[in-house]
């Protein structure tokens, strides 16, 4: 007797937590972890090594707008060759099934100007999620 009141007292706890992790938006009711998710894409010379980058656009291909900037940005672009390009701040910026997401910027040391594709998922999502793409970045 003891051990089912245990358990269902554990059970109403562990529920209860869970409460407040919970996403209500339009998409209905989900219980999300409290992490917050960030997708990065690191930029390097030939030799592999970091290398300063200007001039970064990312564009969701299927609205064919900017993504939205992080307040995270500000603070990661001090980093050479390192970009936010989405959390969980801008998921909304994302559907729910994943978007391709064009990522285009230029090497300050060379002048030259790569373009990757990634697919970002969000939305509905608890959190956002890089589905393909690059990790990193190579200028030749």
């Amino acid at each position: 007797m003891h051990k089912k009141l245990f358990l269902v007292l554990m059970l109403a706890i562990g529920l209860s937590a869970c409460k407040k992790n919970k996403n209500n938006i339009a998409c209905g009711t989900q219980t999300c972890t409290a992490s917050f998710a960030v997708i990065m894409l690191s930029f390097t010379d030939a030799n592999g090594e970091p290398t300063p980058i200007e001039n970064v656009s990312v564009v969701n291909l299927r609205t064919n707008e900017p993504v939205p900037p992080t307040s995270y940005g500000i603070t990661m672009n001090f980093v050479p060759g390192v970009r936010i390009i989405a959390t969980d701040e801008t998921k909304s910026a994302f559907s729910t099934q994943g978007d391709d997401v064009r990522v285009t910027a230029t090497s300050t040391v060379t002048g030259k100007t790569k373009r990757v594709t990634l697919k970002v998922s969000g939305g509905c999502n608890c959190h956002v999620e890089r589905l393909s793409g690059p990790e990193t970045v190579k200028f030749d």
